[in-house]
């Protein structure tokens, strides 16, 4: 039988302010733990800022900060021991079990490539069902296989093509068979709009980690990039991403301690608690989290 392996990749995105990145570590372990961890052989954290603490059932490669995460695989797959192998984002939620199993399964029914599939970039093919990229998110393959393709480009080149959509075209043109995984995006947001739930058993939170840095920048960084943030990116987009972020505080019973300053930066933002428990409420019943009551 073919051993497995998930390798995923932490990175802090501030030199500073550790504590508010913690829960995002913490939710991922809890999550294999309890959830997808029987299904692997071996869990690597690829570490260059998080300074995560070593433990049994996972082993932490130590990688240069400077390296880019999808640079980061390339550098480490020589040290990957097992047979298969699935990159994961660390804002990858898989809440059911059999999900990466099945994953792994696809890859013994005579696929190569089993991954989330995306479009972004010029190049086109007809072989990836209407789009043109695996993504780094969910992408599974032989570890062997991948190693042949260590001397090319994993990263974007824009507009040509976004990250791994290099590998890609050159995996396709060398006739490997890929397996597409669904991707859910759908979600609820703060104005009331909604999608339709998937439930697929997983959730790419996309840029997770926002929340842990605009935190760490208003608290120990330069006020002026926090508040330029807020001001000009999508307000819908970082409050969703901050009710996942308060959800895994409460999952995983871990930095209780960071919730007095979300209660202050939503104030500082013009909403006050009983609209962001409003808005909790509604996304727990379709995400699936404990929040507070």
């Amino acid at each position: 039988m073919k051993t497995k392996a998930v390798v995923v990749a932490f990175h802090q995105y501030t030199p500073f302010g550790d504590e508010f990145y913690r829960p995002i570590f913490d939710f991922f372990i809890k999550n294999y733990r309890e959830i997808w961890g029987k299904e692997v052989d071996k869990l690597y954290i690829l570490d260059s800022t998080w300074n995560v603490d070593k433990a049994d059932d996972y082993e932490v490669i130590k990688v240069d900060p400077s390296l880019r995460y999808y640079d980061a695989y390339k550098h480490v797959l020589p040290q990957i021991k097992e047979d298969l192998v699935l990159f994961m984002d660390n804002d990858m939620v898989v809440y059911r079990e059999g999900v990466v199993a099945k994953t792994f399964k696809k890859l013994g029914d005579g696929f190569d490539v089993v991954s989330i599939y995306d479009t972004c970039g010029d190049y086109k093919t007809t072989k990836l069902n209407g789009q043109n990229k695996f993504c780094p998110y969910w992408f599974a393959t032989s570890t062997k296989l991948l190693m042949k393709y260590r001397d090319c480009e994993w990263g974007p080149n824009m507009p040509e093509h976004e990250t791994l959509g290099k590998l890609t075209e050159l995996m396709l043109n060398d006739g490997v068979i890929p397996y597409e995984i669904e991707e859910d995006k759908n979600s609820i947001l703060f104005d009331g709009t909604s999608d339709k739930k998937k439930n697929l058993g997983y959730y790419h939170v996309r840029a997770g980690s926002t929340p842990a840095y605009l935190l760490a920048t208003k608290n120990y960084g330069d006020i002026r990039t926090y508040e330029k943030y807020v001001t000009e990116q999508p307000r819908n987009e970082y409050l969703r991403q901050f009710a996942w972020y308060e959800g895994m505080i409460f999952e995983t019973k871990n930095s209780f301690s960071l919730l007095p300053g979300l209660v202050e930066l939503f104030d500082e933002l013009g909403i006050n608690q009983r609209q962001w428990m409003d808005y909790l409420n509604i996304f727990q019943n379709f995400h699936g989290f404990v929040v507070k009551n």
